[in-house]
C-alpha cells in the first residue's frame, strides 16, 4: 500500500466526510450516540487531570469534546485538517479550531494539561512528527491521551484487509500494542496504563467484523449509517438489510466477545495514557 498525496487526503475528510454545516457523520440517531460516547471520554480525562486547565484535542471532529470541557471552565482548542468540520465546530459549539497539520501549527509551548488523539494517529501518515510536537506543547507531567485500533487483535489477524478497523486510505499506520509503546517512548512520553477495551468502539467493531465474513464490500452496515451518498445508495440496497437483521441477531454474541478486551490484551481497540517524559 502507498500512502495517498497530502492534498488527497485533505480533501477526502471535507464534505462527503463530515456534513457541511453540522460537522456530522452519521444519521442523527447515532449521532446522539456520539455525543453520549464523548461524555465517556470527559470522565477518563478528568480522573486523571482533575482540572480546570488547558486541553489540546488532535482531530478534533465536529467539536464536541471541547464543548464538553469548556463547559467545565477548561481552556480548550481544536485541530483539523477539514475545513468543513472546523467552521462546523466554530458554528455550532463556538470553540476555537485551528485548520492544519499541527507539526506546523504556531502555539506556545508547555501551554496544555492534556492533548488527546481520539482515532487519529492512525490516518497520519508522520505520527512521530506529531507526538514531538505534543511533547512540546505539554507542561510537565502533562497527560497525552492516544487510542488506536489494535492490529494485534484476533479481528485483524483473521480478516486482514477485510478487518473493519484496515479502512486504508483513510487509516495509514497499523499500531500495535507494542510498536505503539516503542513510538511513544521513543518520543518520551512514560506510559501509565493501557486499556484494550471501548465501550464506543469494541462492540461495534467486533460485530462489524462479524458481517465482514460475508461476501461483498466490507463495513457495508458501517456505511450505509452515514450522511453522505454512499450511505444513501446503501440504504436502498436489500443486501444492506439482511446485514442489519443479522446484526441485530448477532448483537449479544459481538458484545460478549468484545469484553474479552476487559481481561487480555487482545481487544481491538487500545487506549494509551502517558505522561510527559523529561528529556
Amino acid at each position: 500500500m502507498e500512502f495517498p498525496t497530502r492534498e488527497k487526503q485533505k480533501s477526502a475528510y471535507q464534505e462527503e466526510y463530515y456534513r457541511e454545516g453540522t460537522g456530522e457523520r452519521f444519521l442523527g440517531m447515532f449521532e446522539r450516540l456520539v455525543s453520549g460516547f464523548r461524555w465517556l471520554r470527559v470522565r477518563a480525562i478528568l480522573r486523571r487531570v482533575p482540572g480546570p486547565g488547558a486541553i489540546l484535542d488532535v482531530g478534533c471532529g465536529r467539536g464536541i469534546l471541547l464543548a464538553l470541557f469548556r463547559a467545565r471552565g477548561w481552556k480548550v482548542l481544536g485541530t483539523q485538517i477539514s475545513h468543513t468540520a472546523a467552521e462546523a465546530a466554530r458554528r455550532r459549539y463556538g470553540v476555537e479550531v485551528v485548520v492544519g497539520e499541527l507539526p506546523e501549527i504556531p502555539c506556545a509551548e508547555e501551554r496544555f494539561h492534556v492533548v488527546t488523539f481520539f482515532h487519529v494517529l492512525e490516518h497520519l501518515d508522520r505520527p512521530e512528527a506529531y507526538l514531538r510536537k505534543t511533547w512540546d506543547l505539554l507542561v510537565p507531567g502533562g497527560l497525552l491521551v492516544v487510542e488506536v485500533p489494535n492490529f494485534a487483535s484476533p479481528g485483524f489477524r483473521l480478516l486482514e484487509t477485510r478487518d473493519f478497523c484496515t479502512d486504508y486510505p483513510n487509516h495509514l499506520v497499523f499500531f500495535t500494542p507494542g510498536s505503539l509503546a516503542r513510538l511513544l517512548e521513543s518520543c518520551v512520553f512514560r506510559v501509565e496504563e493501557v486499556s484494550h477495551f471501548s465501550l464506543e468502539y469494541s462492540p461495534y467493531t467486533t460485530l462489524q467484523n462479524i458481517l465482514n465474513f460475508l461476501p461483498g464490500i466490507p463495513g457495508r452496515l458501517y456505511k450505509a449509517m452515514m450522511g453522505n451518498e454512499e450511505g444513501r445508495r446503501l440504504r436502498r440496497s436489500p443486501v444492506t438489510w439482511l446485514h442489519a437483521i443479522s446484526g441485530i441477531l448477532l448483537a449479544v454474541p459481538a458484545v460478549m466477545l468484545s469484553l474479552v478486551g476487559l481481561v487480555a490484551p487482545v481487544g481491538n481497540t487500545m487506549r494509551f495514557y502517558c505522561r510527559k517524559g523529561v528529556k
